[in-house]
């Protein structure tokens, strides 16, 4: 008797610990500065550690996943919800078809499992969005650290680029979208000193993005600025506005001109083009050569297979032949997996008329919700729908000729930012944006 006394007490204890956990779990799904506080550490992060952004991201998804199963005061999705969630949700499936036909790969799975996995925390941040000055400011930060790093690592450490704990290109690719998203923190921020915050991150990112070689980030630059001048036409006024446009225009022929990095870049791509062009084989083996021929394989693997696409083993196949039979040369097989460097070209390759099929609506989706945000409002809700706007065309740039969403971390911080801005300008008033 005694005994089971005993039992029934300690099972009480533990259930009192559960219950206390649970409201723990519950307190976190509507505490906005918990929210704040993860999307800021999702960029502040971003660069400058080997898995700080990764982390935020999983703690978001835990209590998310809470959220979806346990509590049933859910905010209701509308038409445009779930359109931004079925974007998402067929980015994931357009791997199926492949990773079955290979043997249930579970590489496959791991390309598009962020935009799966972030459909949760939507929901959560429709019901919780974080502020937007946050958002802003782990941009700034973001920015800054970014910077230190770069520094280090190609001044201190003498490597020839900068790479953080990444890849330079991606590097590269995520200091240009920090420099974009602190930009539009100049114009949402409407303290001095925050603003001088924001323009000092703007400046950092891009000069961290110099250090990396990047010429994807190089090229995005100029068209992002010319996307926020056309966003900003009617504040700037005729006379700004022409100014502006001058600047942005010599911009990159200044960049050419005064930074030894930007022009040793842009003549190693010209002369690869220029010795692409001559129709040498010998000659056609350098990165941009390489490409081309990577993209050349990538539109033969599609009309294999139009619908589905080729998976690796297929494609790794289809490039042998394609070699035997001259169409390619031959350096196309030292790459993996036969990967298009080309975001485009890879799931045009890969996944087929569905998968370039998804990968247009994850960009367009949310690209065309900021955009119309962004000419209909004014004020800190365009500034964010700005930010929005530069961010997803950024990525649509930088798939040109890289595949950056292929990558863990770069996947990741693209689908929780873009969640997270969706769901603020959702919910103008809770995200600080208006008074």
């Amino acid at each position: 008797m005694l005994g089971h006394g005993y039992k029934e007490r300690a099972r009480g204890v533990v259930n009192k610990k559960a219950e206390a956990e649970l409201m723990n779990i519950k307190k976190l799904i509507d505490n906005n500065n918990f929210i704040s506080l993860m999307v800021f550490l999702s960029l502040a992060l971003l660069l400058s550690t080997p898995g700080g952004s990764v982390a935020a991201f999983v703690m978001l998804l835990l209590v998310a996943l809470f959220f979806l199963f346990r509590d049933k005061d859910k905010p209701e999705l509308n038409h445009t919800d779930k359109l931004l969630v079925f974007s998402f949700v067929f980015m994931f499936l357009t791997v199926l078809p492949p990773f079955v036909s290979d043997g249930f790969r579970g590489r496959y799975l791991d390309l598009s499992l962020r935009f799966l996995l972030v459909v949760p925390i939507l929901w959560l941040l429709l019901k919780t969005p974080p502020k937007a000055s946050w958002l802003f400011g782990g941009a700034v930060v973001g920015c800054i650290s970014s910077f230190v790093l770069a520094v280090y690592q190609y001044f201190y450490a003498g490597m020839p680029r900068a790479d953080g704990f990444l890849y330079s290109i991606n590097f590269g690719y995520l200091a240009c979208s920090l420099a974009f998203l602190s930009f539009s923190g100049m114009i949402f921020f409407e303290r001095a000193r925050w603003k001088f915050f924001a323009f000092v991150g703007f400046a950092l990112a891009m000069f961290s993005m110099v250090l990396t070689g990047t010429r994807g980030a190089y090229i995005a630059v100029p068209v992002l600025a010319v996307l926020l001048i056309v966003l900003y036409r009617k504040e700037l006024g005729a006379k700004l506005l022409i100014l502006v446009t001058v600047a942005t225009i010599s911009m990159p022929a200044a960049s050419y001109m005064v930074v030894p990095q930007v022009q040793q870049r842009f003549d190693v791509l010209i002369n690869e083009l220029v010795n692409y062009e001559s129709g040498d084989a010998s000659k056609a083996y350098t990165s941009s050569g390489l490409r081309l021929e990577l993209w050349k394989a990538a539109i033969e693997a599609f009309r294999q297979s139009p619908l589905y696409g080729l998976n690796y083993n297929q494609r790794e196949a289809l490039n042998a032949q394609l070699v035997d039979d001259g169409v390619v040369i031959p350096q196309v097989l030292t790459v993996s997996r036969g990967h298009a460097h080309s975001e485009y070209f890879e799931v045009l390759a890969g996944r087929g008329l569905l998968g370039i099929t998804a990968l247009f609506m994850l960009f367009l989706v949310p690209g065309v919700i900021f955009l119309r945000k962004a000419m209909s409002t004014c004020g800190k809700e365009k500034a964010l729908a700005a930010a929005g706007v530069t961010f997803v065309a950024g990525f649509m740039v930088y798939g040109i000729s890289e595949a950056p969403l292929q990558g863990n971390v770069i996947s990741g911080c693209y689908a929780l930012t873009v969640v997270a801005i969706y769901a603020m300008l959702k919910r103008p008033e809770a995200a600080g944006l208006r008074a």
